[in-house]
């Protein structure tokens, strides 16, 4: 039997870890039936490893009109390419975590191609998706959003993505129906993203043996698992006013990168920052009110279990931007930027100094050919 593992996030669950650790073991794989293709397509901000985007990838022409027919000539031509390595391997691995966000949506209806491209050829489609609780991954969804500053929502402050809440699916259960009518409700297989449901399958407690156990293969010692630099998020305070410089009129690329990065060593090693939260107790118990007998059904149905998740508050109060230590926060980004860019001057005096001093000796000995030979002579005899 053909099948084709696709993996769908959701975003923030691990997804990059586990892209990472196929790529890493593509040969380790091979060798059990697995194959986790890589595909020479040049998408924008798009790593190799997100080897499912031409399912979903979007193009707009220099005047901002959407290309429709590129768009499909490029699915049409990634869908090919599986077709022909399922001549090869009896099963592929795909993954990207923005099919979970935008696959259903009008204009990009990926459970479409999939069943009338691979699923109509007697392929198994097999769906695996990590949930994580909703006030959780709204958080992080929106932390990402504004530490990266490369979307429309990074200047949105918290208020008004609650308000708001844009193309996010945190209605899993209603999701997980839309693409059961596609592929079927059996062949989708739902996980809990934490750590104590992974114990379960592996005494580290690792997504990744989590991942392998879905593809009944054990985790062992014969896989290589890197350590990828880390995608760090920044404290409440810290993406705050990230966010806010996200706003400056004139920040380029350099320029918002050199601020992330401030703002990430500010954040590190911030126990303080768990105490807080952006819900109040009753905000988060409204806000979860509204998945919860979905969250429900979605357990009993997919995994046998009572609920996906414990609601429990676990902060001591709520966030707001008058805390005490924000202005404390924003010396300290203005402190650390200010001794940063001393220390690049200084470090530049130093190269100009070097470099001068080079300049300077070349002119003399250009000016002075005789000397130069002279000394040159003088030197060797001593050598």
């Amino acid at each position: 039997m053909k099948t084709l593992y696709l993996h769908i996030g959701t975003p923030k669950t691990g997804t990059t870890s586990i892209q990472n650790f196929c790529m890493d073991n593509q040969k380790q794989l091979e060798e059990k039936g697995f194959c986790f293709p890589i595909f020479d397509y040049p998408f924008r901000n798009i790593g190799k490893y997100c080897n499912a985007h031409f399912l979903l990838t979007r193009y707009w022409d220099e005047n901002g009109q959407r290309e429709y027919e590129r768009e499909e000539a490029l699915a049409l031509d990634g869908i090919g390419k599986v077709l022909q390595l399922f001549e090869k391997y009896d099963n592929i691995i795909l993954s990207d975590e923005r099919i979970w966000n935008i696959g259903l949506t009008e204009d990009v209806n990926v459970w479409q191609r999939v069943k009338e491209h691979i699923m109509s050829k007697g392929i198994t489609v097999k769906v695996i998706v990590y949930l994580r609780r909703q006030d959780d991954f709204l958080y992080s969804w929106w932390n990402q959003h504004i530490k990266s500053n490369n979307h429309t929502y990074a200047a949105l402050s918290w208020e008004e993505l609650i308000t708001e809440l844009p193309y996010i699916q945190l209605d899993y259960e209603h999701v997980l129906k839309q693409i059961a009518s596609y592929v079927g409700k059996d062949n989708i297989c739902v996980r809990i993203f934490d750590k104590n449901a992974f114990l379960k399958n592996s005494a580290d407690g690792s997504i990744l043996a989590d991942f392998l156990n879905v593809l009944n293969l054990p985790y062992t010692d014969e896989y290589t698992v890197s350590n990828p630099e880390r995608n760090p998020g920044l404290t409440k305070n810290n993406v705050e006013i990230k966010r806010l410089l996200n706003n400056l009129p004139n920040l380029d690329k350099t320029s918002d990168k050199f601020f992330y990065q401030r703002l990430v060593e500010q954040s590190k090693n911030n126990t303080e920052d768990r105490k807080t939260s952006m819900f109040s107790k009753e905000e988060q118990a409204a806000f979860l009110a509204r998945y919860k007998d979905g969250n429900a059904r979605v357990a009993k149905e997919y995994l046998g279990l009572d609920d996906l998740f414990e609601y429990s508050y676990h902060a001591e109060k709520k966030w707001t931007r008058n805390n005490e230590e924000f202005p404390e926060d924003i010396i300290k980004l203005f402190g650390s930027t200010t001794l940063y860019l001393l220390q690049e001057v200084n470090r530049l005096q130093k190269e100009l100094d070097e470099q001068n001093r080079h300049i300077n000796n070349l002119r003399y000995k250009l000016r002075h050919p005789a000397k130069t030979i002279v000394r040159k002579i003088k030197k060797d005899k001593n050598d």
